[in-house]
């Protein structure tokens, strides 16, 4: 099956391999889904130059409000769509490849949306500790200067730490993270039966009533 799909991934240094989160979202789907599609290697600099270029718009900003660009995105030569959110590329791969396994649990959208929210406040709250990933050493020092801005910082330098503060973002790191995973250890409700198939007898009970399938999940408790 030819690939309509460009996917537009972060460049690393050699060899050329996904490393960046959100990326790695989005291939790890196209896999799972078994989307045909063929990758384009974008340097970090770059990347807001190719997204103007396809009409993308930014869908972040940096501390000082200015538009901040990054991947993944995909481009269907089939359908026209350009989208540049992960979620949003999950919702539409689910939505025009309703073959094969799905991305959504029913009425899970919502949730799975906070869910995702949730999980990108983290890892931004600690983008310090991104500083080991390998980045292609040709373009090392304009990707300083980008993620120096995106933390909200002067230069690189700042957000280098010592082992001690490493230790302390990561046990920070580790915190938040436990309050996560708290959304898989509930049971007996409805957030059971959203995460984990079949979920509980109690949380079976909770279904809302034919018609109300949108709200009930989340409205009911």
């Amino acid at each position: 099956m030819a690939a309509n799909i460009t996917f537009y991934d972060i460049s690393s240094a050699p060899p050329l391999r996904t490393f960046a989160p959100n990326p790695w979202k989005t291939r790890f789907a196209l896999n799972f889904k078994g989307v045909p599609y063929r990758t384009e290697w974008v340097d970090m600099p770059d990347i807001t130059s190719l997204r103007e270029r396809l009409g993308v718009p930014a869908n972040r900003t940096l501390p000082d409000g200015t538009p901040y660009h990054t991947l993944p995105v995909i481009q269907d030569a089939k359908t026209g769509a350009l989208l540049g959110d992960s979620f949003e590329i999950a919702l539409y791969l689910d939505r025009n490849h309703p073959d094969g396994p799905k991305l959504f649990r029913p009425l899970t959208t919502g949730l799975t949306a906070a869910f995702n929210a949730q999980v990108d406040s983290i890892f931004t709250k600690h983008a310090a500790l991104c500083s080991n990933m390998p980045f292609d050493p040709q373009s090392e020092e304009k990707i300083h200067d980008i993620f120096a801005k995106r933390a909200g910082v002067k230069s690189w330098n700042d957000l280098q730490m010592s082992d001690e503060q490493r230790d302390g973002l990561m046990v920070s790191f580790e915190a938040d993270l436990g309050e996560l995973s708290k959304a898989y250890r509930h049971t007996g409700g409805t957030t059971d039966h959203v995460w984990r198939l079949g979920g509980t007898a109690s949380a079976q009970s909770q279904r809302p009533p034919p018609g109300r399938e949108q709200a009930g999940p989340f409205l009911d408790g």
